[in-house]
């Protein structure tokens, strides 16, 4: 009987990773215009920049501030260096970075399966592990060029080995979960929240135990310290590019409240109509309405059931709370980051693991309370049946809002521009900061207004902003792109800058999108 239930468990998963992965290389040929392709492009300028030549990882270069060599402090380029890597092999090809993010979200789906198999059980694994597969907020960000699916991934398998660890006491599982933390926490800083889980379940893990005060506590201290020493200096050292070397940026350096001060928060009602409006399309609505339920369901679940009381004191310990934690962590992060977080809601991929952990509680209870009504075979049919009606409404928000080109006119620009421009050349293109044109251009050159300007270009009068135009034709700008509709928002806003730009150089190039200027040759 155990042997036909694990061969059910084994073909389920097998089902779902298959699901999964046919979710996420849906369009992986399409260019990066989707719901947040200006961070897709920018993290595709690095690898860019990486393939052609700057392959010192320590100094992640962008192409959007000039022709000079221009470094960021960004977190850890795990992602840009390996896909650059593969450019070497097949070629600089979109669906290359797209596959990378798609392989470490699979292997995410995976190490969640494992995880919650450790500490809640098989039935709750399998569910969890179909839920965070068909989340649409995970899926997107599965298939996006962007450090989080690879961050995600690798702090899941992180806490999956601490978890292994502490059940067995086998050192291999140490090792695996201090490089995979190391390398997660590099990946981007955000991943450090699970933290918070990771320190209940060795405390839980241990008390069950009675082995709070061991060897295999302190052996855990020792690999924390060990893996805080790389993460700290590597951000150390990313603050330090970003204040002596132009364009003198620093990632995320928009998140935090003590930037803005607690009274704004407050004011803004600390963003939670912004997050629910992002969960809506992040999670949908049904998922909210069970995560919620989950947190509740689970308290009388483990109290009661006499299956989970019974694994707890076997060898196979459990920590019943540690998506609750996890939850909790996320709320002290957003506390401290909540305009960040609504502002790039793709960061909001950190909390799926406990969302669909408890999403898949509540599912199970719900099927557990109508088993006392109807067969047991039918339950878990009901289960199987909810996750399709949850999935087939996921499926057509993420068709309807997240796949969608939104950013097809600034790709149509930057192509235009590559073709009209030498490779030499230098390109200043007007699509209000988004980078998808320049990056799709092949050219260096800036945005418009450039990032040196981006706090006091809308505060500039007129003739302020003419002097920004001419700043970067004397510093080589050949060609200006830009769209029609940032056109018409500057012709309402700076209406003598249009004119100047119409009356003063050449109109090269224009489509029913955009239209392109020669500004070397003034009329």
């Amino acid at each position: 009987m155990q042997g036909r239930e694990f061969n059910t468990e084994k073909y389920l998963f097998i089902a779902i990773m298959v699901v999964a992965a046919m979710l996420r290389v849906y369009e992986i040929n399409q260019p990066f215009i989707d719901a947040v392709s200006w961070r897709q492009t920018d993290t595709a300028t690095i690898a860019d920049n990486f393939y052609h030549g700057n392959w010192n990882i320590f100094y992640p270069e962008i192409s959007w501030n000039g022709p000079e060599h221009n470094y960021v402090g960004y977190e850890f380029q795990t992602i840009t260096y390996v896909s650059a890597l593969l450019y070497r092999i097949f070629g600089h090809h979109d669906w290359i970075g797209r596959s990378v993010a798609i392989i470490f979200g699979l292997w995410g789906t995976f190490a969640f399966y494992q995880l919650v198999r450790r500490v809640w059980g098989a039935k709750h694994a399998i569910v969890s592990a179909a839920v965070l597969a068909i989340l649409p907020g995970q899926i997107y960000v599965d298939r996006s060029f962007l450090p989080d699916p690879v961050m995600l991934s690798l702090v899941i398998t992180s806490v999956w080995m601490l978890v292994a660890y502490l059940q067995t006491g086998s050192l291999r599982y140490l090792l695996l979960a201090s490089l995979a933390g190391m390398f997660g926490f590099l990946t981007k800083i955000s991943g450090f929240i699970v933290a918070v889980p990771m320190l209940y379940v060795i405390l839980s893990i241990l008390k069950q135990k009675q082995k709070l005060y061991s060897k295999q506590l302190l052996l855990i201290i020792i690999a924390g310290i060990i893996i805080l020493i790389p993460v700290i200096s590597y951000y150390m050292w990313a603050i330090h590019i970003s204040q002596t070397l132009p364009p003198y940026y620093i990632a995320a350096g928009e998140y935090w409240v003590w930037k803005y001060g607690l009274n704004h928060f407050l004011e803004q009602n600390y963003f939670l109509r912004q997050l629910y409006s992002q969960l809506n399309w992040f999670w949908t609505k049904p998922i909210i309405a069970l995560v919620i339920a989950g947190l509740f369901f689970m308290l009388p679940w483990f109290r009661n059931n006499a299956k989970y009381s019974q694994l707890s004191k076997g060898t196979r310990r459990i920590a019943p709370w540690i998506f609750h934690w996890w939850i909790f962590a996320f709320i002290v992060y957003y506390l401290v980051a909540a305009q960040g977080l609504v502002k790039n809601p793709t960061n909001l991929n950190i909390v799926n693991p406990a969302a669909a952990a408890l999403t898949a509680s509540a599912l199970i209870t719900i099927a557990s309370f109508a088993q006392r009504f109807i067969r047991l075979r039918i339950s878990s049919a009901l289960v199987a049946i909810m996750l399709l009606i949850i999935a087939g409404y996921e499926y057509t928000i993420l068709r309807s809002a997240w796949f969608q080109p939104w950013a097809i006119n600034n790709y149509r620009l930057g192509l235009a521009l590559r073709k009209i421009s030498q490779p030499n050349d230098l390109v200043v293109t007007g699509t209000g900061g988004d980078t998808v044109a320049l990056y799709y251009s092949q050219r260096r050159g800036w945005v418009f207004p450039p990032v040196y300007a981006w706090v006091t270009f809308y505060a500039m009068d007129d003739y302020e902003a003419i002097q920004l135009l001419e700043e970067l034709s004397a510093k080589g700008a050949d060609w200006f792109g830009i769209l029609n509709e940032q056109r018409d928002q500057l012709l309402k806003d700076k209406p003598k800058l249009i004119e100047y730009l119409e009356s003063k150089f050449e109109r090269s190039y224009e489509s029913t999108g955009f239209a392109i200027y020669n500004i070397t040759s003034k009329k």
